[in-house]
């Protein structure tokens, strides 16, 4: 069966497609347009069609999650899809004219298309439980499922206070100046590792009304309400305090919600999607707490909601097996030779890739762009698109956050270790193959990926997961003695991740980046260093 899936409007637009329940292809809309959070579909749709070589008329079903465009899918019932996804029900089935005839259609609720790929992580396991939590869904902005005899159980439907979501945290990005772009809530989450909780603010966020989720004019008057308050001013060690004390609060709501559902039978699966399951912080915290792993995708936002839709469609309504799949499955792996192309017309000269020099490079305090295969889903570099550095060189944070990639000075960075280093540096510790967890790190390992408040997010990497970071770790590790490389994201400021080693170029031929790793080739910015 060929299933074509997308998210189709609002931010974070993408397109999916399978064949006989195998994930073949995958691209979010950001990554072609270098514009962040893109919601435009059309170019995303096309470029999948193209690249993975579809006929449109070989399509099976189309699976979409709202909300959707109702000008590119074509209903021909358009007002009873709504009147039933706004009532609460988990999918809709009609049929979509998008591919230029009819053909059976799942519209797939936007709650109900993160829960199916959470569930999707933890193997959809009997009496798994999964907390959807975000900003806003499509009728909730956090919701609780449970699979159920094979199926995916609406159970809760906004069971948590304005301080348990998303919400939470864009209102608190918002009154502090930080904006309403879908990357506030990072950003702000970053502030808290600086601050300390104080009960005169908890006692404030406490007491804010319950409806200034659902009416703007109460959320206006709150605002206005705290901005007005010394415990909310606009210096940074306030707000640094005001946000810790929110993510007190926030990890206890989640942490109650989620006790009352997992605590029988003891070893319950756990699955988190949406936006706030990003928050390293609490995840680390709740896994804790619950005394086992939870499992996260990778693209837990809005950009995992193609595979999402897709996952839900084929499993929960057709009943089809759905095999697991990786995460370096956004886009298509780069040809070669215009890897080689781009860095010649950059004015360099591409040789075969030497993971040895490429090493000798990191040990003696330079930084690498990595570029490798199909990029990650998700908004987080895996080591397919990556800005690498030694994380005990001093300067390294600041070089690379601050100078290269512009991003503020509180933001703190990962790093990626292999397994075995991990296994001997945390022992008995949950792995962390997405970089969703963080841990606690002693002083003085890998100084410049520890955070102020002691902890590092860490990608745990497997030979099997990538090859060729693995083995650059390992003689990274033999040159330097340090165990891990910081590992964030390949994009210059304000910009989308890299997909292509033309965007690489673009965002870094010009900035100080000793070299360039381009899939089977590399090149030097000047000499080797």
């Amino acid at each position: 069966m060929k299933v074509l899936s997308l998210h189709s409007l609002g931010h974070d637009a993408g397109v999916s497609y399978f064949e006989d329940g195998v994930l073949r292809f995958s691209i979010e809309a950001e990554r072609l347009s270098r514009v962040k959070h893109d919601g435009r579909v059309d170019d995303a749709l096309a470029y999948v069609l193209r690249s993975a070589a579809i006929d449109p008329a070989a399509i099976d079903l189309v699976a979409v999650s709202t909300p959707f465009s109702h000008a590119l899918l074509g209903l021909p019932d358009l007002d009873a899809a709504l009147a039933s996804i706004e009532a609460g029900n988990p999918h809709f089935r009609t049929t979509t004219t998008m591919l230029g005839h009819p053909v059976d259609c799942v519209i797939v609720t936007h709650e109900v298309s993160h829960a199916a790929l959470a569930a999707h992580y933890a193997g959809h396991t009997e009496g798994c439980v999964v907390l959807v939590n975000e900003g806003r869904g499509q009728i909730t902005r956090s919701s609780l499922f449970r699979i159920e005899q094979g199926m995916l159980r609406w159970l809760e439907k906004d069971p948590l206070p304005w301080y348990g979501n998303g919400f939470g945290w864009s209102a608190l990005g918002y009154l502090f100046g930080f904006g309403k772009s879908p990357s506030v809530a990072g950003k702000v989450m970053a502030l808290g590792g600086y601050g300390r909780p104080r009960d005169d603010v908890r006692e404030l966020l406490l007491g804010v009304r319950g409806d200034v989720m659902d009416d703007p004019a109460a959320a206006r008057a709150v605002q206005l309400d705290l901005a007005g308050r010394p415990q909310f001013a606009r210096d940074f060690q306030t707000m640094a305090d005001v946000i810790a004390t929110f993510q007190d609060l926030f990890t206890e709501r989640v942490f109650e919600l989620l006790s009352r559902w997992t605590g029988v039978p003891a070893g319950v699966d756990v699955a988190l999607g949406g936006g706030c399951a990003l928050n390293i912080v609490a995840n680390a915290e709740l896994r804790s707490r619950l005394g086992r792993d939870i499992a996260i995708p990778p693209a837990c936002g809005d950009s995992g909601h193609s595979i999402g839709a897709g996952v839900y469609a084929m499993k929960y309504v057709l009943g089809q097996h759905v095999a697991p799949f990786g995460v370096y499955v956004n886009g298509r792996p780069e040809d070669t030779g215009d890897s080689a192309a781009a860095l010649t017309a950059a004015g360099l000269t591409p040789i075969a890739y030497d993971g040895s020099a490429a090493a000798r490079t990191l040990a003696t305090g330079g930084v690498v762009a990595f570029l490798e295969g199909a990029a990650e889903v998700g908004p987080r570099a895996l080591g397919h698109r990556s800005l690498l550095g030694d994380p005990s060189a001093d300067g390294m944070r600041k070089r690379l956050s601050e100078e290269l990639k512009r991003r503020e000075w509180f933001r703190p960075l990962g790093a990626v270790i292999r397994d075995d280093t991990f296994a001997e540096l945390f022992p008995g510790q949950h792995p962390s193959p997405y970089m969703l967890f963080n841990y606690d790190v002693r002083e003085g390992l890998f100084p410049e990926a520890r955070h102020v408040d002691g902890t590092s997010r860490l990608q745990t990497l497997t030979a099997a997961d990538h090859p060729r970071l693995y083995d650059l770790l390992g003689e990274f590790h033999q040159m330097s003695g340090v165990g891990a490389l910081i590992n964030t994201s390949l994009n210059g400021p304000g910009k989308a991740i890299a997909q292509s080693s033309q965007d690489m170029i673009d965002d870094f031929g010009g900035q100080d980046v000793d070299l360039f790793v381009s899939g089977d080739v590399m090149a030097y910015r000047a000499r080797a260093r």
